[in-house]
């Protein structure tokens, strides 16, 4: 039975059929592989163009505020000018970021008393609950959602 002349040339067979299929995979893969290869330079050199004709990010407007020593801001005033800081300063925040400011202290039990009541922090929406507050108000239809006036013929950000 394991000596049979047929099947021993049948089973020599697919063994040869096997290293071939493995050979003429690793064949194809290296092609892909080496395709993929020459072609990336060219994806880098377009996304470097489409980067440069669109210029560099905006000038962040205002001043960032220091913190305080304990990470928080002294005030909501500087927390929404930190904020307005940070989301001017970038395209993808610029248009995506609404400043709300909420102050992190609460009262602590057994606790003489508190010197620094005053943690104020801020977030680009208000998904944190209620004690967010917002930082800018809009009057006009040509301001942006940080309250400054915005020339729609000359977008800060164009598209």
């Amino acid at each position: 039975f394991g000596s049979s002349p047929s099947l021993r040339s049948g089973c020599q067979n697919e063994r040869s059929l096997l290293v071939l299929t493995t050979g003429a995979m690793a064949i194809r893969c290296a092609t892909i592989f080496a395709l993929v290869l020459l072609l990336t330079p060219g994806v880098v050199a377009h996304r470097l163009r489409e980067t440069s004709q669109r210029g560099a990010p905006p000038a962040p407007v205002g001043k960032a505020p220091a913190v305080d020593k304990d990470g928080a801001y002294d005030s909501k005033d500087h927390a929404c000018a930190a904020c307005k800081f940070a989301a001017t300063g970038s395209c993808a925040m610029y248009k995506s970021c609404v400043c709300y400011a909420t102050n992190a202290f609460w009262s602590s039990v057994n606790v003489a008393s508190e010197t620094d009541k005053d943690n104020w922090h801020y977030a680009c929406g208000n998904e944190g609950g209620s004690k967010y507050e917002l930082c800018f108000t809009t009057t006009d239809t040509y301001q942006d959602v940080f309250g400054d006036k915005v020339d729609p013929n000359k977008p800060k950000c164009p598209e």
